[in-house]
């Protein structure tokens, strides 16, 4: 009877220390941030920048863009090469006509640039009306330092700041360029 009870507290005692094990060397947890913003221009313009992956509109200072692949999700990549020569790579992960969505994956990590790792975003629309559309920009990474105890200059608090500052330059470089009058 004793001998059943010990077999029974090891079995207990085992099945209980893998998660806590798991527990324990756990990093971080994913990060994300959604921000949004009106654009006065319609849908369907609003759509056509958005979709058009080889050609992005951004805040950052991009020398040039180059393509490789197919135009097609999980075949199309971007190389940004910025002013002060640090590049970025890119691969479009989804572009959904119907549901007005584009996805896009960061295969370079450059905690320089940005203080987090294994960036993706997704991007929707949705129109008010004729001629007002909402950008919806979601991203999801995790910090510039993966593993426990960070240091300071690249936590939680500090990823996600930055790359909120990154999506709401993006979303006003769009809104600048959608909204500017034809000829300009």
């Amino acid at each position: 009877m004793r001998a059943t009870f010990f077999k029974k507290l090891v079995v207990a005692v085992l099945f209980l220390l893998p998660p806590c094990a798991a527990y324990a060397a756990h990093g971080a947890s994913p990060l994300k941030v959604v921000e949004e913003i009106k654009v006065d221009a319609s849908l369907e313009k609003v759509w056509g920048v958005i979709s058009d992956f080889a050609h992005p509109i951004s805040k950052l200072p991009i020398d040039r863009t180059e393509i490789s692949g197919a135009d097609a999700p999980d075949q199309s990549e971007r190389r940004l090469i910025l002013k002060n020569g640090f590049e970025i790579i890119e691969l479009l992960t989804k572009r959904d006509r119907e549901r007005l969505m584009i996805g896009v994956h960061r295969k370079t990590d450059n905690i320089e640039l940005l203080p987090a790792v294994n960036y993706t975003s997704l991007i929707t629309l949705r129109s008010l009306d004729q001629d007002h559309t909402i950008i919806e920009w979601k991203a999801r990474f995790y910090r510039g330092y993966p593993n426990n105890n960070p240091p300071p200059e690249l936590n939680d608090d500090v990823a996600v700041a930055a790359v909120k500052k990154l999506i709401i330059g993006e979303l006003d470089a769009l809104k600048n360029y959608l909204e500017k009058p034809v000829g300009q």
